[in-house]
């Protein structure tokens, strides 16, 4: 994506083929189901979905019962239900490599026991019901034993699932793409719904989960997954499609490696979108596709296809491979079960805002422009005067840092650890005005080192106590922070920081102010002098601006313009 408006196109088309279909409303009882697994930590947000498959369960090795990973993982799960007493938790049973499904299902004796012990589950860990993940009857690519025969026996567990848990509780399975190996027609009767997995389509050099057929998608994509459980049987009212929240890729490719240690791709390497196939990937220096993954815009037409083909809902696997802003989940729960529409999440801002003193009349200003511009750039602000209580963790759950002249020092050391690791890695990205880079020993500080890095490894030296303007020269016109932006503008009234050394061989300089321009007499002087630089070395996307003591500045259209051109920049996702 490269801003804004190809969203806003995006949903206007949305709502044009919806028009043409004549849709007029979407289902009520739309459903988001979410798989957990047993071997992860996170305490899912139980309001994101209206579902969740604990992964997994299996087939106890006598053919005849129900082992289950991590119960008191699961006792977790369940207990969620108390903040969300709609949820539902079910057992997933199976899953890739999980076996002896055939010898179960081939035996009557077994078959039963089996069904049992499954209401045993369900009693005993309060559950609403069994997800069956088989996969896949009548073949053997899992490594798994398989049957000519496991077709109509996973009719009869279906079967023997109903009879025994009854109709209060929810039978569902999860499918392949291309819903081979099962007779719907046969057994759609006893099951709630189907959980299609429209992902694990292709590897590179083809995507594994594309929307529709294109040059790139894989061997399936979802909507011919769709089309083919239609076919099969499957009524669109009992369909769920799956989406991934995460990436096939090329293990080997030493550039992907790269970018996942650091956050940024190596040169020639590229983030590109599949307009015929809705979705996004990365390409080598050769042009060639080396991951296909998923992202905001491609989940948001996902679920408007969901939406305009009536299906009863999206699934996903799996919860914890979402970032840790909650992109992805938040996406389908928005697009699926509240909104009815495929719809964008909000972009959460971390503001850390110093007030009082000299400054206090830009943060002010620049608070309430903040706060009056927020729903244009789709933004919720969350604003902090003090940094020496964040928690750990706290920061990765911001898509932006904005550091309005707040300092670097007095921060906990829980955030300076957290901040490091969220800029380098590119867990989200930066803002930071004027004292920003009051770096050195203030107040019993000492100096945080690896900030002064982040700002070119400069160290405060000395500032023009009287105030004065300045014409600032652009130097990068073709960076999007500068865009539209005139090529020397003017910032009135404001402080002129000078370090212990020029920034500009350790950082990107986008603009820097002509000091014989000063309205005052000065020796307070860098000769060469950045103002607004980059720092390219970070996972983040960063900025950081040395004016930003003047309210006036938001009077100032070129200022304004900057700021803008820098929220864009750093909320799109990238």
């Amino acid at each position: 994506m490269k801003n804004f408006g190809k969203y806003f196109l995006l949903l206007l088309a949305m709502s044009l083929s919806t028009i043409a279909l004549g849709k007029t409303k979407a289902p009520d009882n739309m459903i988001v189901v979410a798989y957990v697994t047993s071997w992860t930590n996170e305490v899912p947000d139980p309001n994101v979905m209206t579902h969740i498959n604990y992964a997994f369960g299996h087939v106890n090795e006598s053919f005849d019962g129900v082992r289950i990973d991590n119960p008191d993982r699961l006792r977790m799960i369940v207990g969620l239900k108390s903040k969300n007493p709609s949820l539902k938790v079910m057992l997933s049973i199976g899953g890739w490599g999980s076996g002896r499904f055939s010898e179960m299902a081939a035996s009557d004796k077994n078959r039963q026991a089996f069904v049992r012990d499954c209401q045993r589950v369900v009693r005993e860990f309060e559950l609403d019901g069994i997800d069956i993940d088989w996969e896949y009857p009548t073949q053997s690519s899992a490594g798994i034993s398989s049957s000519p025969d496991d077709t109509g026996n996973f009719t009869l567990l279906m079967r023997d699932l109903r009879r025994t848990l009854g109709k209060g509780k929810l039978i569902t399975a999860a499918t392949v793409h291309n819903a081979k190996y099962i007779d719907f027609r046969s057994c759609i009767q006893y099951m709630d719904f189907v959980n299609v997995m429209a992902y694990d389509m292709g590897n590179p050099p083809k995507h594994h989960a594309a929307l529709y057929p294109s040059a790139i998608s894989g061997y399936g994509t979802a909507s011919q997954s769709v089309e083919s459980h239609l076919q099969a049987g499957v009524p669109k009212e009992k369909l769920v499609m799956g989406v991934p929240f995460y990436g096939r890729g090329d293990r080997k490719d030493d550039g992907l490696k790269e970018y996942d240690k650091t956050g940024i791709l190596p040169k020639g390497y590229s983030k590109r979108w599949d307009e015929t196939g809705q979705v996004p990937y990365i390409t080598n220096e050769r042009g060639e596709l080396v991951r296909g993954y998923e992202n905001i815009r491609s989940l948001m037409a996902k679920c408007q296809y969901i939406l305009d083909n009536d299906l009863r809902g999206g699934m996903y696997w799996d919860y914890a491979s979402d970032n840790s802003q909650g992109d992805e989940r938040q996406t389908l729960c928005l697009s699926l079960m509240k909104n009815k529409k495929a719809t964008m999440p909000a972009r959460k801002v971390l503001v850390l805002a110093e007030r009082g003193g000299l400054h206090e009349p830009f943060t002010a200003a620049g608070l309430q422009w903040l706060e009056n511009q927020k729903a244009r750039f789709n933004m919720e602000l969350t604003v902090l005067n003090s940094a020496e209580n964040i928690k750990k963790d706290e920061l990765n759950n911001y898509h932006l840092i904005l550091q309005l002249n707040h300092p670097p020092y007095a921060w906990s050391k829980e955030a300076q650890q957290d901040f490091q690791s969220y800029i380098d890695k590119g867990i989200g990205n930066y803002i930071g005005f004027h004292h920003a880079s009051l770096l050195g020993e203030f107040d019993g500080y000492g100096l945080w080192q690896w900030f002064s890095d982040f700002m070119g490894g400069v160290r405060y030296d000395n500032y023009i106590a009287d105030k004065c303007d300045g014409t600032v020269q652009v130097e990068d016109r073709q960076h999007p922070v500068m865009k539209d932006v005139a090529g020397t503008f003017v910032i009135e009234d404001d402080e002129w920081y000078t370090y212990n050394r020029n920034p500009r061989q350790n950082v990107h300089v986008l603009a820097h102010v002509d000091e014989a321009s000063y309205t005052i007499k000065t020796n307070i002087k860098m000769g060469d002098h950045p103002v607004v630089w980059t720092n390219p070395t970070k996972g983040a996307r960063n900025v950081y601006f040395q004016f930003g003591h003047s309210k006036l500045l938001f009077d100032n259209p070129q200022f304004v313009k900057l700021l803008e051109n820098s929220l864009k920049w750093t909320l799109e996702e990238n």
